[in-house]
């Protein structure tokens, strides 16, 4: 598990995933004393650099294309998810949950 702190603020995520191919899967960052008023998602790739994909504020939920799922953000701050509605080996990176100024912390999910 990956952790980074920035005063008070915290991210949680599992540092590795496996999911399987064609089934869905939730990602999920725990957060704790936290005051930003938006989530991040990105998904990196080797050798890429980090890419956007949705933004969530407290109490939302976001639709991404690419890969097909949604980010929300708990009304209470404790936690998001991005839900994978059929994982694929394409969506096989790493993927960050940020705040909304880019503090992040990252975990790789693996495609089997």
């Amino acid at each position: 598990e990956k952790s980074l702190a920035r005063e008070k603020e915290l991210i949680k995520q599992a540092s590795s995933a496996i999911a399987f191919d064609g089934a869905a899967y939730n990602l999920i960052c725990n957060l704790s004393s936290v005051s930003t008023e938006m989530i991040q998602l990105y998904q990196q790739f080797p050798g890429q650099g980090p890419r956007y994909l949705a933004g969530a504020y407290p109490g939302e939920t976001e639709d991404t294309a690419n890969p097909k799922g949604k980010l929300h953000f708990a009304k209470d701050k404790t936690s998001s998810t991005f839900s994978f509605s059929r994982v694929t080996l394409a969506d096989a990176a790493v993927y960050f949950c940020a705040l909304s100024d880019t503090v992040c912390s990252g975990g790789t999910v693996a495609m089997h």
